[in-house]
Protein backbone atom coordinates (compact mmCIF):
# COMPACT_ATOMS: atom_id res chain seq x y z
CA UNK A 1 0.00 0.00 0.00
CA UNK A 2 1.46 3.36 -0.98
CA UNK A 3 2.35 5.79 1.77
CA UNK A 4 0.82 9.20 1.49
CA UNK A 5 2.77 12.45 1.83
CA UNK A 6 0.99 13.21 5.11
CA UNK A 7 2.30 9.94 6.60
CA UNK A 8 5.96 10.82 5.60
CA UNK A 9 5.77 14.25 7.25
CA UNK A 10 6.26 13.08 10.91
CA UNK A 11 9.32 11.04 9.86
CA UNK A 12 10.81 14.07 8.07
CA UNK A 13 10.09 16.32 11.08
CA UNK A 14 11.72 13.82 13.44
CA UNK A 15 14.82 13.58 11.21
CA UNK A 16 14.96 17.37 11.05
CA UNK A 17 14.85 17.59 14.86
CA UNK A 18 17.64 15.03 15.20
CA UNK A 19 19.86 16.98 12.77
CA UNK A 20 19.08 20.26 14.58
CA UNK A 21 19.91 18.75 18.03
CA UNK A 22 23.09 17.20 16.69
CA UNK A 23 24.11 20.63 15.38
CA UNK A 24 23.38 22.22 18.76
CA UNK A 25 25.42 19.51 20.50
CA UNK A 26 28.38 20.03 18.14
CA UNK A 27 28.29 23.81 18.65
CA UNK A 28 28.06 23.27 22.42
CA UNK A 29 31.08 20.96 22.39
CA UNK A 30 33.04 23.46 20.29
CA UNK A 31 32.24 26.28 22.75
CA UNK A 32 33.25 24.06 25.68
CA UNK A 33 36.53 23.09 23.99
CA UNK A 34 37.32 26.76 23.31
CA UNK A 35 36.56 27.68 26.92
CA UNK A 36 38.76 24.87 28.23
CA UNK A 37 41.65 25.91 25.98
CA UNK A 38 41.37 29.49 27.30
CA UNK A 39 41.34 28.48 30.98
CA UNK A 40 43.90 30.66 32.75
CA UNK A 41 47.13 29.03 33.86
CA UNK A 42 47.12 27.57 37.34
CA UNK A 43 48.45 29.90 40.00
CA UNK A 44 52.04 29.43 41.10
CA UNK A 45 52.71 26.54 43.40
CA UNK A 46 52.30 27.37 47.09
CA UNK A 47 55.91 26.15 47.32
CA UNK A 48 57.25 28.81 44.95
CA UNK A 49 60.46 30.50 46.04
CA UNK A 50 59.98 33.04 48.81
CA UNK A 51 63.65 34.04 48.91
CA UNK A 52 65.90 35.12 46.04
CA UNK A 53 69.51 34.11 46.74
CA UNK A 54 72.77 35.47 45.34
CA UNK A 55 76.45 35.07 46.14
CA UNK A 56 79.56 37.08 45.36
CA UNK A 57 83.26 37.10 46.16
CA UNK A 58 85.52 40.13 46.43
CA UNK A 59 86.69 41.37 43.04
CA UNK A 60 90.31 41.05 42.03
CA UNK A 61 92.77 38.21 42.18
CA UNK A 62 93.20 35.93 45.20
CA UNK A 63 96.34 34.00 46.09
CA UNK A 64 96.52 30.35 47.08
CA UNK A 65 96.44 30.11 50.87
CA UNK A 66 94.67 33.48 51.30
CA UNK A 67 91.43 34.11 53.20
CA UNK A 68 88.38 36.00 52.01
CA UNK A 69 84.68 36.41 52.76
CA UNK A 70 81.95 35.35 50.37
CA UNK A 71 78.77 37.42 50.56
CA UNK A 72 75.49 35.47 50.45
CA UNK A 73 72.42 37.69 50.11
CA UNK A 74 68.82 36.71 50.70
CA UNK A 75 65.95 38.86 49.41
CA UNK A 76 62.75 37.80 51.22
CA UNK A 77 59.36 38.18 49.50
CA UNK A 78 56.97 40.54 51.38
CA UNK A 79 54.86 38.71 53.94
CA UNK A 80 57.36 35.87 54.38
CA UNK A 81 60.30 35.28 56.69
CA UNK A 82 63.31 32.97 56.85
CA UNK A 83 64.32 31.58 60.22
CA UNK A 84 67.83 32.65 61.27
CA UNK A 85 70.73 30.36 62.15
CA UNK A 86 70.19 30.48 65.95
CA UNK A 87 67.02 28.74 67.21
CA UNK A 88 65.90 27.06 70.41
CA UNK A 89 65.52 23.27 70.50
CA UNK A 90 62.15 22.07 69.18
CA UNK A 91 61.88 25.36 67.32
CA UNK A 92 61.88 26.15 63.63
CA UNK A 93 64.44 24.80 61.19
CA UNK A 94 67.52 27.05 61.50
CA UNK A 95 69.30 28.60 58.53
CA UNK A 96 72.48 26.77 57.57
CA UNK A 97 75.31 27.68 55.21
CA UNK A 98 78.00 25.21 54.14
CA UNK A 99 80.98 25.54 51.84
CA UNK A 100 80.63 22.39 49.74
CA UNK A 101 83.64 20.10 49.31
CA UNK A 102 85.73 21.41 46.43
CA UNK A 103 89.41 21.72 45.38
CA UNK A 104 89.45 25.55 45.61
CA UNK A 105 88.39 26.64 49.12
CA UNK A 106 87.10 25.50 52.50
CA UNK A 107 85.21 27.12 55.37
CA UNK A 108 87.52 29.21 57.58
CA UNK A 109 85.49 30.48 60.51
CA UNK A 110 82.07 31.38 61.82
CA UNK A 111 79.32 32.83 59.68
CA UNK A 112 78.79 36.59 60.14
CA UNK A 113 75.16 37.64 59.61
CA UNK A 114 72.86 40.64 59.54
CA UNK A 115 71.12 40.91 62.92
CA UNK A 116 67.83 38.98 62.75
CA UNK A 117 64.45 40.10 64.12
CA UNK A 118 63.73 38.52 67.52
CA UNK A 119 60.05 38.11 68.36
CA UNK A 120 57.59 35.82 70.11
CA UNK A 121 56.35 33.20 67.65
CA UNK A 122 52.80 32.01 68.40
CA UNK A 123 53.35 28.81 66.43
CA UNK A 124 56.17 27.72 68.74
CA UNK A 125 55.17 29.54 71.92
CA UNK A 126 58.57 31.19 72.41
CA UNK A 127 60.94 33.73 70.87
CA UNK A 128 62.40 32.92 67.46
CA UNK A 129 64.85 34.75 65.23
CA UNK A 130 64.15 35.45 61.58
CA UNK A 131 64.75 37.66 58.55
CA UNK A 132 61.73 39.30 56.93
CA UNK A 133 63.68 41.71 54.72
CA UNK A 134 66.89 41.53 52.68
CA UNK A 135 69.85 40.20 54.67
CA UNK A 136 73.51 39.30 54.19
CA UNK A 137 75.60 36.37 55.41
CA UNK A 138 79.39 36.60 55.20
CA UNK A 139 81.06 33.23 54.77
CA UNK A 140 84.80 33.17 55.61
CA UNK A 141 86.78 30.83 53.34
CA UNK A 142 90.41 29.94 52.81
CA UNK A 143 91.73 29.32 49.33
CA UNK A 144 93.57 26.00 49.19
CA UNK A 145 97.35 26.40 48.97
CA UNK A 146 97.34 23.92 46.05
CA UNK A 147 94.35 25.41 44.23
CA UNK A 148 94.47 25.56 40.47
CA UNK A 149 95.00 29.06 39.13
CA UNK A 150 92.63 31.00 36.91
CA UNK A 151 88.85 31.32 37.11
CA UNK A 152 87.48 28.99 39.80
CA UNK A 153 84.10 28.33 41.43
CA UNK A 154 83.39 27.94 45.15
CA UNK A 155 80.09 26.07 45.74
CA UNK A 156 78.03 27.01 48.80
CA UNK A 157 74.80 25.36 49.99
CA UNK A 158 72.13 27.29 51.89
CA UNK A 159 69.58 25.29 53.90
CA UNK A 160 66.52 27.23 55.06
CA UNK A 161 62.82 27.24 55.87
CA UNK A 162 60.42 30.06 55.07
CA UNK A 163 57.03 30.80 56.63
CA UNK A 164 54.35 33.48 56.39
CA UNK A 165 52.51 33.18 59.72
CA UNK A 166 49.96 30.73 58.28
CA UNK A 167 52.03 28.17 56.41
CA UNK A 168 55.64 27.01 56.36
CA UNK A 169 57.32 25.60 53.30
CA UNK A 170 59.28 22.40 53.74
CA UNK A 171 62.99 23.02 54.40
CA UNK A 172 64.91 23.59 51.20
CA UNK A 173 68.54 23.64 50.05
CA UNK A 174 69.83 25.92 47.29
CA UNK A 175 73.34 25.64 45.88
CA UNK A 176 75.13 28.83 44.89
CA UNK A 177 78.54 29.30 43.29
CA UNK A 178 80.98 32.19 43.83
CA UNK A 179 83.53 33.04 41.15
CA UNK A 180 87.12 33.80 42.11
CA UNK A 181 90.27 34.28 40.07
CA UNK A 182 93.20 32.47 41.69
CA UNK A 183 96.51 34.06 40.77
CA UNK A 184 99.85 32.31 41.28
CA UNK A 185 102.05 33.75 44.05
Amino acid sequence: MPVSASQDRPAILNASRVVRWAGVAIVGLAIHAAAVSQTPAKPKSPFADTVAWSISAPTGDVKPGSRLKLSVKGAVVDGWHVYAQEQLPRGPIPLGVDVDKNPVASAAGALIATAPVKAHDQSFGFETQYYDKDFTLEVPVQIDAKSATGAQQIPVSVYYQSCNGKVCHPPKTVTLSASVNVKAR
